[in-house]
């Protein structure tokens, strides 16, 4: 059986129960139901079947889509939440990624300065060293020309008093004695 079918025995039903029954229906004179009260009874149950009949599928219909449309405004809203789950999780790990980068990148600038800071320090001591044996090799030099003068001077100096103790010594007769032996000695080495 179909509901609407049940629905009409529903009504039937009660309308025979009512015609059934003076008491109930009398208005106190126990004559039974007035023309009136029978006719506004069956105008409001005609009027009621009517707009059950007119309204059903309109009304069906009209709450079918605002179900379906609460539906749908309930799945949109549960996608976008979890589009925003994803997304907030994929932003963390984007964070945990770049905040990792960040440790990684201030370790390696931190590694890269210590290598810099050694490359720096043994540059340096390597320019000490050379600067320092630069400035030993002109000192060295330095100090040979220095001895070099000195010997000169020594020389020059040995040469003069030499000279100043041969002249004081020499007599004219030694110079003529002195210049032979040399000229001697020159013609020898010819």
């Amino acid at each position: 059986m179909s509901r609407f079918f049940r629905w009409w025995m529903n009504i039937l039903g009660i309308l025979a129960l009512g015609f059934g029954v003076d008491d109930l229906w009398a208005a106190g004179t126990g004559q039974g139901i007035s023309g009136e009260v029978f006719w506004q009874f069956i105008s409001f149950v005609l009027l009621v079947i009517l707009l059950a009949r007119f309204l059903k599928k309109p009304l069906r219909s009209f709450l079918g889509q605002r179900q379906e449309a609460i539906k749908n405004s309930f799945e949109q809203a549960a996608r976008k939440e979890s589009e925003s789950q994803k997304q907030h999780e994929e932003w963390g790990k984007k964070l945990g990624i770049m905040s990792q980068e960040i440790a990684d990148l201030h370790q390696r600038i931190s590694q890269e300065g210590e290598a810099e800071r050694k490359r720096i320090l043994e540059h340096a001591r390597e320019e000490g060293d050379r600067i320092r044996k630069q400035a030993q090799l002109a000192a060295e030099q330095e100090v040979k020309k220095a001895r070099a003068a000195l010997r000169k001077e020594m020389v020059d100096l040995s040469l003069e008093l030499a000279e100043k103790i041969l002249q004081a010594a020499t007599q004219p007769q030694d110079q003529e004695r002195l210049v032979k032996e040399f000229i001697g000695q020159m013609g020898e080495l010819r």
